[in-house]
Parts: structure tokens; sequence; C-alpha cells
């Protein structure tokens, strides 16, 4: 799901484009995903981002845990038969990008955001491959199916290869992810689920070489909240044996979840599952409260997929891993590395992966 966090783009929008919404391509079924073509680009969606987030570990052991999304939010949906906008100066799309790295050892969290209106080549993302950037921060495919990785921070930078073990997983049913009832409360939504990760990390003026795991999320859509929604919970588990899982639910006002939550199982051997509402439990087990914003997120999970055999206990690397994103999203969420230990299939795993929690400030919502 995530990377709904893209949809608090929406109020970034020009008010003059409120009449012009219908205009923009709803999340419909039937969407037939083709790769790399899907990897670039949606212009004819209002909202779109790319979503990297893993786990590393540095050759004298320290650990690292890392999440870098790119954002695109329209201003101007494409015309049938007009002319693309030619001028450097043009502004169709708004780029936004989040940074965020943790220090496992010390539990010492940062973060970096920035913001692009994507004129004179500053931002922008290609139609066709993977190739989105602000600045030097860039998330990139290579001919043979690679993904480069580069983003600087507060006192740290980022440079990793990342070499996708499995195919792309497509989530959702009849090629939408549904977050609320009506037509178009949807996205459209994969994820590569397992990338070996490679390549140089420095903290603080030291040089890190660090292998390990990395997730990316890919959605694009333009109408998928519904009213009445506060926010969601939103976990990717990479496990010991071969498999992940990636739930979400969407929270009402209320506190209730909606039932359109969903998630997915995927196999070591590629093969995935939808998971509707009633297959799984998300259930909290401690909470923690920012000393910032003052928001009371859940603190560790207790995950059970029975149709899976899955049991496991999350917990967060680091509580204080919140984001708040002023100069950007202006939303503030907790989005981290969490790590798991219980059984899958009647055996024992560990697993590392990322939780998002999002609506839970009041003061840093999302609007839509």
């Amino acid at each position: 799901m995530r990377r709904a966090l893209a949809l608090a783009l929406l109020f970034l929008a020009l008010p003059a484009q409120a009449a012009e919404a219908p205009l923009w391509r709803p999340a419909r079924p039937g969407y037939v995903y083709g790769f790399p073509r899907d990897h670039g680009a949606h212009p004819a969606f209002k909202t779109e981002w790319w979503y990297f987030s893993g786990h590393l570990k540095a050759e004298g052991g320290e650990r690292f845990a890392f999440m870098l999304t790119f954002f695109r939010s329209g201003l101007r949906p494409p015309v049938a038969g007009e002319a693309p906008r030619r001028s450097r100066w043009a502004l169709t799309d708004l780029y936004l990008a989040h940074f965020a790295l943790l220090e496992a050892g010390t539990k010492r969290h940062r973060h970096t955001e920035r913001f692009s209106r994507g004129a004179l080549g500053e931002s922008g993302a290609d139609q066709g491959r993977l190739n989105v950037w602000i600045g030097d921060w860039r998330a990139e495919g290579e001919k043979d199916g690679s993904i480069r990785l580069a983003a600087e921070g507060v006192g740290s930078r980022l440079a990793l290869s990342l070499e996708p073990r499995k195919p792309p997983i497509v989530h959702g049913k009849d090629g939408i992810s549904r977050k609320g009832e009506g037509e178009g409360r949807a996205s459209h939504y994969y994820s590569l689920t397992r990338l070996a990760a490679r390549g140089g990390l420095t903290v603080d003026g030291k040089d890190y070489r660090v292998e390990g795991s990395a997730w990316m999320d890919h959605e694009f859509g333009s109408n998928q909240l519904a009213p009445g929604q506060a926010g969601w919970d939103w976990l990717s588990l990479q496990l010991s044996d071969g498999r992940e899982l990636m739930l979400y639910l969407m929270r009402r006002e209320d506190g209730t979840p909606d039932p359109h939550s969903s998630g997915t199982v995927v196999d070591a051997d590629g093969r995935a599952r939808h998971l509707p509402r009633e297959a799984f439990r998300l259930e909290p087990v401690g909470t923690w409260k920012s000393p910032v914003s003052g928001a009371v997120y859940p603190m560790g999970w207790r995950v059970r997929v029975p149709g899976e055999g899955i049991e496991l206990r999350v917990i967060p690397l680091a509580e204080d891993q919140e984001l708040t994103t002023e100069g950007s999203t202006r939303v503030i969420y907790w989005e981290g590395g969490v790590e798991a230990g219980g059984r899958s299939g009647g055996v024992f795993v560990t697993g590392a992966g990322f939780a998002e929690l999002v609506g839970y400030a009041e003061k840093g919502r999302p609007r839509f």
C-alpha cells in the first residue's frame, strides 16, 4: 500500500485544478501490468510514489535501516490530443522525497526531505523505465535489471545497488489494491519484495561497505481514500524461510479497521496470494508517545495469518523513528525498521522489515 502517504500531496495541487479533477485517470479493475514499462511514471494518474526500504550490515557488524521515497503529485492532467508542454519551465508535477536512516546500535534516527517543482530538469520521472530523481537523489533501473539508489541527508550518504531476487508482485485483486468503498478508491500497487542490496554508506564522515536486503513499492492512482478514514498502519516483512508478508489496515476515525484493508503473502518461489481483511490479525502490544508531536503510536505487534501458518511478534529497532515533513508533504508519521520472530508454516523464523503509521499526529494528518 504505502505509500498512500503520497495521497497527502493532493492538497498541494493548485486550487484551479479542482474543476479538472475528473480528468485524472482512476485506478480501475482490469489493469494489465507490464515491466519495465510500469516501473516508470504514469502522468495520467494524479499521485504516484516509489518507495525503497531495507536493512544493511557493515563489515564491522554495524546495522542500519534506511528508507527512501520519491513522490510525484500531478498539477495538470494530460489532455487527449494536446501536444506535450516542451518548455523546460513548464510545471506539470510536483516532486518530493524523504530519506531516513537509523543506526540500530545507537538508535539514532535522522531524516531529510526535498521538494521540487520539476522545472529545468531539477527533478522528474521517466516514462517506460525506472528513473526518478530530485537533484542528486535518484532511483534508476539499470540494463541488467538492478536498481541504483543515491541520496544524501543529515550527516549521511547512501549509494546502493539493488538486485531483484523475485519478480514483481501485484497486490490486491484484478489489478487494483482497494482502499475503500466506491469507484476509484484504489491504487495500482506492486512490489519487488526481496532485493539484494550492496554498496556504500557514509555516516558522520565514516565510510562503510554494506550488504543487506531491501524492498520496493510502487503505487499510482488518483482518488484512493474515502471520507471518514483517519490513516493507516502498514507492515512489510521478509522472513528467514524465504517468504514475504505485506499487510495494511485502513483506520476509520472511530479507530476501527476498514473492511477493504488487505495484504499479500509471497512464497519463497515467488508465488503470491491475496489476503482479505478477515484472513489476518495485526494487533498492537504496546504504545509510544512522541515527545515532538505528542502522537501516541502503536509500538510492537502480534501478527497472525492462520491460513498460512504465520504467527509472529514484531518489534521496532527503535521507538523514535518519527518523521516530520513540513518542507514537503506536511505529514507527521512513523516509518521505521522492525524485526520479527515466530513461526511460518510450523517452522521457527526470524524476519526484518518496515512499518508505517500515519494519522496519529493530530496536527500532521494527511488531508484528502
